[in-house]
């Protein structure tokens, strides 16, 4: 009945999302896929205190000193490592992060730029080795978004000299700016005489 709490352990209190892509010049578009299921430990889930997420044989987990994600979708798959080469960057103050102006709507978040990353890609049947550069965010939050928001816009960029930017911003039905912040951090410079 409206109001009773469930006791089935099927009874979804929690959803995993998921989502995978691959940008191919090939066909000039993202080969994508995604998985939304409710949390059902062994199956699916989030571990608390640890970053482990999984959707059945979807996963990305830290092992050691690294981040390890593997995927399997229709037409594409890879299981990549991701090697952090900088320290974790504390975005708003000291990871504190709001979004709106009154205090309450924040999270706590951390980015980790400059990830390198190798491990093996698969596109329509064939295998290939891959290395490059990655990012990775970590964010949390116990609250909604503030009254009358209706999405973000993000991005983290990984700069050539080493260091990274990070920017935000809460937009409103209208896609006007409710908040925005940024995070930049300075890259090694070579200097030459």
């Amino acid at each position: 009945g409206i109001g009773v709490a469930s006791i089935s352990r099927f009874a979804p209190t929690q959803l995993v999302l998921a989502h995978a892509a691959i940008a191919d010049p090939s066909i000039g578009r993202l080969r994508h896929a995604e998985r939304v299921e409710r949390a059902y430990p062994p199956l699916v889930g989030a571990a608390r205190g640890a970053t482990k997420a999984w959707v059945r044989d979807w996963s990305v987990e830290w092992v050691g000193d690294r981040y390890v994600a593997r995927v399997a979708a229709e037409d594409f798959s890879f299981e990549l490592e991701f090697v952090p080469t900088t320290a974790p960057v504390l975005n708003g103050r000291g990871g504190y992060s709001q979004k709106s102006a009154d205090p309450q709507h924040s999270s706590f978040y951390y980015s980790r730029p400059q990830l390198a990353v190798s491990g093996t890609l698969r596109i329509d049947g064939v295998t290939a080795r891959v290395a490059g550069s990655a990012w990775l965010d970590h964010e949390w939050s116990s609250q909604l978004m503030p009254e009358g928001a209706r999405g973000w816009d993000w991005l983290g960029i990984n700069l050539h000299d080493g260091g990274s930017l990070m920017a935000f911003r809460m937009r409103d039905a209208a896609s006007r700016s409710m908040w925005s912040a940024f995070t930049l951090v300075a890259g090694k410079t070579e200097r030459r005489a």
